[in-house]
Order: C-alpha cells, then structure tokens, then sequence
C-alpha cells in the first residue's frame, strides 16, 4: 500500500505511520486498532491505563517469554471507548470460566438430523427496531450494514465516522465503505456491539456479523446446528438460528429456498370446492 511518492512526506499531519501514505493518521487507523486491541486480549502485549492522558493506551516494549510478541508504541487518541474497554475487561472475565466447556450435542440441532443447506440468520434488536437476517460469517473479517438498513433506521450519515475502507468480495470485484459505526445489538439475553462498514450495495442480508464481532464476543456458531453458544458469568449460553428469515415476498433471493421449500414440503393442498375435496398432501 505504499506509495513512492508519499513514503517520505512524514510532516503532513495527514500521514499515516503505517501505510507510509498520506490520507489518514495511525490513530484514526481503526483495523490497526482493533489489532492492537485482539493482540492484547491474546496476551501476547500488555496494555496499561495512562493516567496523563485521557482515554491514552501504552504498548509496552520488552521481551516476552514464549512465542509472544513485542512492540513499542505509545498513542495519545482514543484506541476504544470507555464503553468498549468496559466491556472488553467484562467480556474477559465471563469467557475464561466456560470457553473450553462449549460443545454441540444432537439436542442442539434446530431442524434435527435431517440435512440442509442453510446459513446461520438469527434475529435480534437494534436501536429498539426489530432486525432479522443477521448473518453470522465465519467467512467475513468485517461487519458489513447496508446503507438501506441505515436509512430505515432512520440513522443519519454524519454519524458514521470517516472510512473507506474496500472491501473485496461484491459482484467479484470491491466494493468502498460509505464509513463506519458502533451499533448496540440485543440478541435474545445477549447485548453486545459491533463496528460495522456501511456499503451501499444490494445484500441478501440486513447485517452481517463477521469474524471481529465473533472473536470479541467469543462466540461459537454451528450452521449446521442453526444456533451459536458463548459465555457469560460463567454459563454457556445458546441463541437460536431465525427459522422464517425470507419471506414469500422476499423468495427471489438464492438462500430463500433453503427455507421456503422447508415451509413447504408436508404442506396439505386443499383444491378448490368445485372439485374434489379428498386431501392431496404434496410430494416429498
């Protein structure tokens, strides 16, 4: 990502440490941000409140037995909110009781042992709006929200902060966030947050929850059980996939069949008076 041309213009206050490019500083870098921050919640850096600084982070330098890293680096900006440190420390200390006692058993599976296709919707709150088709994405190392879903919950633009990050993978090709935001969500007993790149393009979802959102929550999914487990206060807990995440209406999308043949297959067909009124129960 460097640029010959910019490598050297280190005075311009808008030149970025990392990239070696001007356009942005490291500090308004948020995915250097969040890797300092998995970084720390992997203990291979230390963190430290510094006092002299609001919401100021150091990065202690020095060796670390094992495998574990080191840096040296001091930033004066805000690294995560106090909202998000709070959770972070919280988040913590639940998971360290019952991660390694996550498993999936065969009472977990939503639709039984027969088999599907399906991906992992599950249905939740955000902003007191009701919001289903949340995608859980392994696959995903972002959190992505259509600029539509934005606009309906009537979320003005100049509340996302500035980042146009490209993110690859739309109509074999990339697509530019709009920007970024933190949203609150509220799944089932889980309230969580997520930092979600705002594109303006056509999704079959209405948010997609990626790999960030799941590793900060230590989220667990399963497709193939249609549900996911995480921990908190010591108990391993389950949120269950959304089973009537398409409508009739919304049937063109390609997953929509994965659950409106499902809907369909055991229905009874009643023909009309006029004929005969035996009951004719569809083809399996």
């Amino acid at each position: 990502m460097k640029r010959s041309e910019e490598a050297e213009q280190k005075d311009d206050p808008k030149y970025c440490k990392y990239h070696h490019l001007v356009g942005h500083t490291i500090q308004d870098y948020f995915v250097f941000k969040d890797k300092v921050m998995q970084l720390a919640r992997q203990g291979k850096i230390s963190l430290e409140e510094d006092s002299a600084a609001a919401n100021a982070i150091t990065i202690k330098s020095g060796h670390v037995d094992g495998n574990k890293n080191s840096c040296n680096a001091t930033y004066g900006d805000n690294i995560t909110s106090n909202e998000d440190t709070l959770f972070e420390k919280e988040n913590s200390s639940d998971t360290d009781d019952c991660m390694s006692t996550i498993t999936f058993t065969d009472e977990d599976l939503l639709l039984g042992s027969k088999p599907h296709n399906r991906p992992l919707f599950v249905a939740g709150y955000v902003r007191e709006q009701k919001m289903n088709r949340i995608l859980i994405d392994e696959g995903s190392t972002v959190n992505i929200l259509p600029l539509r879903i934005l606009k309906e919950l009537e979320i003005p633009i100049d509340e996302l902060s500035n980042n146009r990050l490209m993110i690859q993978g739309f109509n074999q090709g990339g697509q530019r966030a709009v920007g970024i935001i933190r949203m609150q969500l509220t799944m089932e007993d889980m309230v969580s947050s997520a930092l979600f790149h705002v594109i303006d393009a056509k999704t079959f979802y209405n948010m997609l929850l990626g790999r960030p959102w799941l590793h900060e929550n230590a989220v667990v999914p399963s497709t193939w059980h249609q549900c996911f487990k995480y921990c908190r206060n010591g108990i391993v807990k389950k949120v269950l996939g959304d089973n009537k995440p398409f409508t009739e209406a919304e049937s063109h999308f390609a997953d929509a069949k994965y659950y409106i043949e499902d809907a369909n297959k055991g229905k009874e067909y009643c023909p009309p008076k006029s004929q005969s009124h035996a009951i004719i129960k569809t083809q399996k």
